[in-house]
Parts: C-alpha cells; sequence; structure tokens
C-alpha cells in the first residue's frame, strides 16, 4: 500500500488528524503503555491506552503533547508549514490533551519546556512509525494497538 494521496483541504485535515491519535498511540506503545486502538472519523479521534500510573506523570504527559507535536510535524511535511506556525495549527484539536497537561502539570511541577522538548525528541525518534501508523489510520478509520 502506498502513501496516500491529501490533495484536498479536507483530506490534509484527515491527515493531520491521523498523525495527532498515531502520535499518542506510538509514543505510548514506545513507553511501555499498552494501547487498545487509534480511531479516526470524519471530524474527531481518539486513542485508548492503559491508564497510566501517577507515579510516571512524565509518561502521562509525554503522551498528551505527542500528539499536537506529531501533527505540527506532519504539516510541516505534507502541508508545507513552519513549525512554529503548525504547532499553533495543531492547538485546536489539541485543547483537550492540552487542559489535561495544564492539570497534571499543576500537580507535578514539571517543566512544560522539558516535558516538550523530551516529547519532541521522542516524536522525531519514532518518527517513521508514526508516520506509517497515520497512513494506515487516514485509509482504514481504525488500528489497534499491536498494529502501532
Amino acid at each position: 500500500m502506498g502513501r496516500p494521496r491529501y490533495d484536498t483541504d479536507e483530506a490534509l485535515a484527515l491527515g493531520a488528524l491521523a498523525a495527532h491519535e498515531a502520535g499518542h498511540g506510538v509514543i505510548a506503545v514506545v513507553q511501555g503503555i499498552e494501547v487498545a486502538h487509534c480511531h479516526l472519523d470524519t471530524t474527531s479521534g481518539h486513542t485508548r491506552h492503559r491508564d497510566v500510573s501517577a507515579d510516571q506523570p512524565e509518561i502521562s504527559l509525554a503522551i498528551l503533547l505527542a500528539g499536537q507535536e506529531a501533527e505540527a510535524y506532519w504539516l510541516t511535511r505534507y502541508a508545507g508549514y513552519w513549525f512554529g506556525s503548525a504547532l499553533r495549527a495543531a492547538a485546536d484539536s489539541s485543547e483537550h490533551d492540552l487542559c489535561e497537561v495544564r492539570r497534571l502539570r499543576r500537580h507535578t511541577g514539571l517543566s512544560e519546556g522539558r516535558i516538550r522538548s523530551r516529547t519532541r525528541s521522542l516524536v522525531r525518534r519514532h518518527w517513521s512509525r508514526i508516520d506509517r501508523a497515520a497512513h494506515r489510520l487516514y485509509t482504514r478509520g481504525h488500528l489497534s494497538g499491536s498494529a502501532l
């Protein structure tokens, strides 16, 4: 199967959303968190994974931020965005995730800059895996955790 064509605004938006969900899923898996599935429909997506232990807030925060980071990186590669613009655009679909990040950070005292830097590094290190998963999720609409 080749890479899907993202040749309309709707296809680009759905591809970016697929990258967002694949980012959550892959970063959860590489940190040892079991993922049940990633799901995508025409306007939203979700990723279901095992709860992360309360004593591992850095893992939870990385999973939450991975969606925005992966979506932004995807937008730079497939839609021609500069990274800063892509990160701002991806913030729109990350509103719930970013609220959770703020809530968790209040209880941990962890630096957002440190967590973002770590998450960005994880997303870049595992980009080819996220990219492949995003293309499959875009095409199929659903991926099991084992397909990540």
